[in-house]
């Protein structure tokens, strides 16, 4: 899916264009065990509570695609002979009233779900007639297919104090006992996926508040291979450039690369026709390396290096390669930040076979609060 299809579904989860029937769920313990099942007619509800239950669930189809929001693939071989296709479909049919298929998603689930605490897991299940014209704002009169989804979305529960609390009627305040709060989902999914305006079901959109990437949860229910985690893939590009580069690894180039990502993903931003997240590719980082002067020996390095790591023929997420909110210098002994949109106050400079990271001073400068005076 991308960005234009995620916010079509996401529109359809507000009160007045929600189709969904309920919401089945449960509430599971630290040991990831379920201590009760629920059934809830979401029609029925005030609704200030049926839209929090709705947020709960646009929360999962939320952030960035590529990071935050992972399309993820069945093989042929799992839709021919797996089981997680088949349960997911079966779970999109209906999840009201006795459902076999929920029993056996939850034997799946709930014991792989990361984490110690409390949690509570929520399944939507929504019907969207699809206009054959769509605009955001009017959906046309023509019908092009019905499309049949859920949305799975797994939240903390937290345990708060309330404390204090003051009673109208007895005019005292009261000691209230502890409130169990459900928290904004940390993870979940949506299937099937809504890929070209129709529904394919044999793929699945991923969520993860944390950007992370595999794990038990995943296992037990795609049974996929996913994306290195963003943060992972940060790591990772870090320790290819520095170690294929090696001694031409200097701050110029890595603020060459970083302009680089910052414009694709501006440019991306800007463009409002634009369907498909922006990838940057191994030949397009070996051309920028070339254009700022890096030998063809340390190219050649980190090709194979890139190629080792991410996989031939990978395409990576600009945004997952490089922090772009901030511009960071550090040592064991020091750490300087910097504007990230003035980099040309920095200057890397040998003295005196000294080095010194050297940054230009325009305004007023405080120590520990100070104002200090540079003569």
């Amino acid at each position: 899916m991308n960005k234009k299809e995620v916010s079509e579904i996401r529109r359809r989860l507000t009160l007045e264009n929600s189709g969904a029937d309920c919401i089945r769920g449960c509430y599971i313990s630290e040991k990831r065990e379920i201590i009760s099942q629920f059934e809830l007619p979401l029609a029925t509800f005030p609704d200030d509570e049926r839209e929090r239950y709705l947020g709960i669930f646009k929360k999962v189809l939320s952030g960035g695609i590529g990071k935050n929001l992972i399309n993820v693939d069945f093989t042929t071989k799992q839709v021919t002979d797996g089981e997680e296709q088949k349960l997911l479909y079966q779970l999109r049919e209906g999840i009201s009233g006795s459902c076999e298929a929920l029993r056996g998603f939850y034997e799946k689930a709930v014991p792989s779900i990361p984490g110690d605490e409390k949690c509570v897991m929520l399944l939507l299940h929504e019907n969207y007639d699809i206009p054959s014209k769509y605009n955001g704002e009017d959906d046309g009169d023509d019908s092009k297919e019905i499309f049949r989804f859920i949305i799975c979305a797994v939240c903390p529960v937290k345990e708060k104090d309330s404390g204090l609390c003051y009673e109208f009627d007895s005019k005292q305040f009261r000691t209230k006992a502890k409130e169990q709060t459900v928290c904004p989902p940390e993870f979940g999914f949506m299937y099937p996926r809504f890929d070209n305006r129709c529904s394919n079901i044999y793929g699945s959109l991923y969520y993860s508040r944390s950007a992370s990437g595999k794990n038990a949860f995943t296992d037990a229910v795609f049974a996929s291979e996913l994306p290195m985690a963003a943060e992972e893939q940060k790591d990772t590009f870090g320790d290819v450039l520095r170690g294929s580069v090696a001694d031409q690894c200097s701050f110029e180039l890595v603020q060459t690369v970083r302009d680089h990502i910052s414009d694709v993903v501006e440019t991306y931003k800007k463009d409002k026709f634009a369907d498909e997240p922006p990838t940057i590719t191994k030949t397009e980082l070996c051309d920028l390396l070339r254009g700022s002067g890096i030998t063809e020996d340390h190219i050649t390095a980190f090709a194979e290096d890139y190629d080792e790591s991410f996989g031939k023929g990978a395409a990576l997420t600009p945004e997952n390669l490089m922090d772009l909110k901030k511009l960071e210098f550090k040592n064991d002994s020091i750490t300087v930040k910097i504007d990230p949109e003035r980099p040309d106050l920095v200057e890397v400079k040998v003295i005196d076979g000294v080095k010194y990271i050297v940054i230009r001073i325009e305004d007023g400068v405080e120590c520990n609060g100070i104002d200090i005076k540079i003569k």
